[in-house]
């Protein structure tokens, strides 16, 4: 097959959906991961958490979004794409304008609360994001294509995974760090917004019923069941936690020890750069 068949193929292998959702997955990635990114050290300097609970609590906030993805992809079949697109991105916009209020009510609200409501909900947003925009990449892909569909949408994600601290230290560096977070619910809300306006829900063909909460939830117990499954999972799992000490506590360590001065949330920009410079380059 020739270049110009396979662009050809390209440029009409993927309906409207496929580049609405992935687009606003750039700018979701880009608010996370700026939250992400700055998130630690505003709770230990603007909120005065001691440097082993802020990390701690941001790696609540990142263990709950992967945990709760189990569950919001079985709802995101359920009610449909653009539903849980468009609440997922109005629940991330309010959350993360929320943060910025933290500092306010730390001590007039018990910390379990508050940690349940701030962090949790948009733990909960993201956990509806990302089923979405892979499920919608997986029916707005023509078969032909859909490979190269999933190649776009995780270019897509490191783009936004690099914007994110970029920006966050930009914007850090020059105003006071709650803007991080305002900057973050600006960028989901205009999503929220983009979502209803542009999106369609993309078309069932040949799948099997949607599984109810309750068949997801016997069958991720199923899974806990196979010992050698969840074995793997620990072990896989113990490099993710190793990962993410990058945004839960190196921060707080450079600042307090290493450079008051440095900019943490540029440093993070490293990873997602050498993703995105070797998967271009394979």
């Amino acid at each position: 097959m020739s270049i110009s068949q396979r662009w050809q193929e390209v440029r009409t292998g993927f309906e409207r959906p496929f580049w609405v959702a992935n687009i606003s997955e750039i700018f979701e990635r880009l608010s996370y991961y700026a939250v992400f990114a700055a998130l630690a050290r505003y709770l230990h300097e603007a909120l005065q958490f001691p440097a082993s609970q802020a990390a701690s609590l941001s790696g609540i906030f990142g263990g709950a979004v992967w945990v709760m993805a189990i569950f919001g992809g079985a709802l995101a079949d359920r009610i449909g794409f653009r539903r849980a697109l468009s609440t997922a991105y109005l629940l991330l916009s309010v959350a993360y304008f929320s943060a910025t209020w933290l500092a306010p009510v730390r001590n007039a609200v018990p910390l379990g609360l508050m940690v349940g409501v701030i962090l949790f909900l948009p733990a909960l947003g993201v956990a509806l994001v990302k089923p979405s925009v892979v499920g919608t990449t997986a029916r707005a892909s023509h078969e032909n294509v859909r490979s190269i569909g999933y190649s776009i949408y995780y270019t897509m994600v490191n783009i936004g995974s690099t914007a994110g601290p970029f920006l966050a230290g930009w914007v850090h560096s020059r105003m006071r760090v709650e803007n991080v977070f305002r900057l973050a619910a600006l960028s989901v809300f205009l999503m929220f917004i983009g979502v209803l306006i542009f999106f369609r829900e993309p078309r069932r063909s040949g799948e099997q019923p949607t599984a109810s909460l309750g068949q997801v939830g016997r069958n991720f117990l199923t899974v806990l069941g196979n010992w050698r499954f969840v074995l793997f999972l620990l072990i896989f799992s113990g490099y993710w936690i190793v990962f993410w000490q990058q945004y839960l506590i190196l921060p707080i360590y450079i600042h307090d020890y290493v450079d008051a001065s440095a900019n943490t949330e540029m440093i993070l920009i490293a990873d997602p750069l050498m993703v995105i410079t070797f998967t271009v380059a394979v």
